[in-house]
């Protein structure tokens, strides 16, 4: 378990367009900012919250008439001991939505993000109402924090304004140091996996009921039943084998029948082992040209790359014939000049043969010229062995292509012959064949048919074991994860975070009442923080229903003060820092000034004490008159 550290500003300077920078000074402890209505004090709260990471535009957070006036708001911040200097350039070109962390430019995610880790405070994502939803966790970040750090002017009815309760939720269990362990990564495996059975199971229902209707069709109702099972099926499957089979049998009985008709009125004009003859010799024709077909295939292949072989062979021996005329031309061309120097070179008669006429070093006779040009030839003459090799090759597959082709013809003439002198005695039998064969035919084939489908449904109905498989696994999955998580979980004490925020907010409360018996009129607050909610209760009720207008917001500034309690108690991350902006009025009509001293006072108490020395309040106020222990910022100028 591990202390969060603290956050607290030093100092804001705001950089106008034209003129000085505007500054204020903030130190550890109690800070109020004093003056009368419409003096500023809200809109450098508002900078400060802009500054601290508010997306929105600055002309929608703190008014059109001081972001024209202004270019920059720069927040000079001392977080968990370490100083940094923040600012947000919002007339700069491409820095509106940028921040300046030291001077380095920053994307808004990564300095929150940044923000929080130096803190000590984890980045987590929380579930939004059914945690199986299919809507993706939201982040649990800075910004959802700074809410209930930061009380706007006008946003007094709610203990965070413009939060849902399960954010508001998240954010307590955050402070209190339980969401780490609640919301942890193996909770999320644990949601994601448990959305996946849900949604295999969906699937396989959908599935089962596109079956049963598809098997309607298949099964008789007796095999259906209520739904579709691999013993409906297997029922199905027998009866129609057995159904083909006595099809069969019927078929096989008119044949004999026909077959003994035939025998007693005639003597058959054609021996029956010729006719037997015929059809094996026109079957074994059938399989031979498909044979030569594949053969015919193979050859021109071989033929087609021969013929690529030839032409690569054939262009590289043109290269090589070239460069050995190119050489014996460029040959006889000598240097005329030195490179270096360029004055003519000496001419050849001048020079000793046996060394060169330009570098006048002696010349190896058993070397000079006569090795390249021997390789050159060696290689040209190898190039057209190859070719005459690649001509030869080519001429003995276009032989085989030619022969393949005159034996398909042959073939093609006798199957022909053939089928001609069978023609006559298949119309015969055709003739001769009862209606009913026919009939018992179509009705096989369509039993055929139906039979191949309930095979089909048979191995359609292998996917519901598929998915019942991957149902199973991660089932034994989530089994695990439900072990870690309950060990992570079981720890989690509620109770013991309740009554410290609990214990926070009623401490606040009782120094106000004894301050002023008169100011807290209600039973003591109940904190009730759980796995799934959050309520903050006066008595047995709910604290909406029960205050008024003044209880509201003593009831608010207690809900901050109990959370500032949390700021140095190991395993809690409140950051130590408040940002208070009092209204001039409350709800009800009642003024807020008379009652400004009376609410910080015990602030003041608890920022005296040694383990909060390092945390920061800034109130807004109207006067904080006599206010002994606070930092005082006095405006004076009404802005108009």
């Amino acid at each position: 378990m591990t202390i969060s550290g603290n956050l607290f500003v030093k100092e804001l300077v705001r950089t106008p367009k034209l003129g000085p920078e505007d500054h204020l000074s903030f130190v550890a402890g109690v800070n109020v900012i004093v003056g009368a209505p419409n003096t500023g004090k809200t809109k450098w709260l508002q900078m400060l919250d802009y500054v601290l990471g508010n997306d929105g535009v600055p002309e929608d957070v703190f008014g059109e008439d001081i972001a024209g006036k202004y270019e920059a708001i720069t927040a000079h911040l001392c977080v968990a001991g370490e100083e940094l200097t923040v600012e947000r350039r919002w007339k700069e070109l491409g820095s509106r939505g940028k921040v300046f962390v030291n001077g380095e430019p920053w994307i808004m995610k990564d300095f929150l993000h940044d923000l929080l880790r130096r803190l000590g405070i984890p980045v987590l994502h929380y579930p939004q109402g059914n945690p199986l939803g299919q809507r993706t966790w939201p982040e649990l970040g800075w910004r959802s924090l700074y809410r209930h750090m930061y009380r706007r002017q006008n946003m007094w009815g709610d203990i965070a304004d413009r939060q849902f309760e399960s954010e508001q939720h998240a954010c307590v269990l955050q402070f209190t140091g339980l969401a780490e362990r609640l919301f942890s990564d193996t909770f999320g495996q644990l949601v994601a996996k448990q959305r996946k059975i849900t949604e295999l199971q969906a699937s396989k229902d959908q599935y089962m009921a596109v079956l049963t209707d598809v098997a309607i069709d298949l099964l008789t109702a007796e095999e259906l039943g209520v739904g579709v099972t691999p013993k409906s099926i297997e029922a199905a499957r027998q009866r129609t084998q057995s159904e083909i089979a006595v099809l069969g049998e019927k078929r096989e009985q008119l044949l004999v029948e026909l077959s003994n008709t035939v025998s007693q009125q005639s003597q058959p004009t054609q021996p029956s082992n010729s006719l037997d003859n015929l059809m094996e010799h026109l079957a074994s024709l059938q399989v031979r040209q498909d044979e030569v077909l594949r053969n015919e295939k193979q050859a021109r292949e071989r033929l087609n790359e021969m013929t690529t072989y030839r032409t690569t062979i054939e262009a590289e021996l043109g290269r090589l014939e070239r460069a050995q005329k190119a050489g014996a031309l460029l040959a006889d061309l000598k240097v005329t000049h030195c490179p270096a120097c360029d004055n003519p070179v000496a001419t050849l008669s001048q020079n000793d043969p046996r060394s060169c006429y330009l570098c006048k070093r002696p010349i190896d006779s058993s070397s000079h010229g006569t090795g390249r040009i021997e390789r050159l030839m060696f290689e040209i003459e190898q190039l057209k062995a190859s070719l005459a090799e690649a001509d030869d090759m080519i001429g003995v597959l276009r032989q085989e292509v030619e022969k393949a082709v005159a034996a398909q013809t042959v073939d093609r003439q006798e199957i022909a012959r053939l089928r001609a002198m069978l023609r006559p005695i298949r119309s015969a039998a055709a003739a001769v064949l009862p209606p009913e064969i026919g009939v018992i035919d179509m009705q096989i084939g369509q039993h055929q048919e139906r039979l191949a489908q309930i095979d089909r449904l048979r191995t359609s109905l292998d996917r519901r074991d598929n998915l019942s498989r991957q149902i199973d696994g991660i089932q034994h999955e989530v089994a695990a994860l439900e072990e870690e998580v309950a060990g992570q979980t079981g720890s989690l004490d509620f109770e013991k975070a309740s009554d410290q925020l609990a214990d926070g907010m009623n401490c606040y409360l009782n120094g106000i009442h004894r301050k002023l018996p008169t100011s807290w009129t209600q039973r003591e607050v109940r904190v009730r923080i759980s796995e799934k909610k959050f309520q903050l209760l006066v008595g047995d009720r709910r604290w909406h229903s029960q205050l008024g207008g003044t209880l509201s917001l003593f009831f608010l500034i207690a809900y901050h003060f109990g959370l500032m309690n949390l700021f140095g108690v190991e395993g809690c991350h409140f950051p130590g820092f408040l940002v208070i902006d009092l209204p001039a009025e409350l709800e009800d009509g009642s003024l807020v000034a008379d009652k400004e001293n009376f609410v910080l006072e015990p602030f003041i108490d608890l920022f005296a004490q040694k383990q909060f020395a390092g945390c920061q309040m800034i109130a807004a106020g109207g006067a904080f008159e006599n206010l002994v222990g606070a930092h005082r910022i006095q405006f004076g100028k009404i802005w108009k």
